[in-house]
This record gives C-alpha cells, sequence and structure tokens, in this order.
C-alpha cells in the first residue's frame, strides 16, 4: 500500500520524531486498493525514528516507525 504521514495533503503530520504516543494513537495512514487504513501506534511510548517517507509505498509486515516504549 502506499504510507501517508498526515490525514490530507498539505496537513501536519500525524506524528513527528519525539512525539508521545498511546497505544490507540494514529501515526499514519496506508492505503490499499482504494481503502484507508488507519495505522495506530499500538504501544504507549515516544516516537524515536520513522523509517517511511510519505507517499511511498510499503509491504505487508514492513517496519513504519519505532516507538520506544515508556515505563
Amino acid at each position: 500500500g502506499t504510507f501517508y504521514r498526515a490525514p490530507k495533503p498539505g496537513a501536519p503530520p500525524f506524528v513527528e520524531v519525539g512525539a508521545a504516543v498511546e497505544a490507540d494513537t494514529v501515526i499514519a495512514i496506508v492505503e490499499v486498493m482504494k481503502m484507508m487504513n488507519t495505522v495506530r501506534a499500538g504501544v504507549h511510548g515516544t516516537v524515536a525514528e520513522i523509517f517511511a517517507r510519505d507517499g511511498e509505498l510499503v509491504e505487508y509486515g514492513q517496519a513504519l516507525m519505532r516507538v520506544r516504549r515508556a515505563g
């Protein structure tokens, strides 16, 4: 699918490096066959690194971001 960091073109990204996230925080969207799928952090922590670029094609199982767990 296609990885998007923001909800629409020109909008600010969902998260940046250093952003605090909860398990249910939306961190990106992946478009697959015209369906927009939200990607949630899945953990409580801080975004440490963003691997995928906006608009980049990504594959199932590919790491998109690294989140440093809190605690």
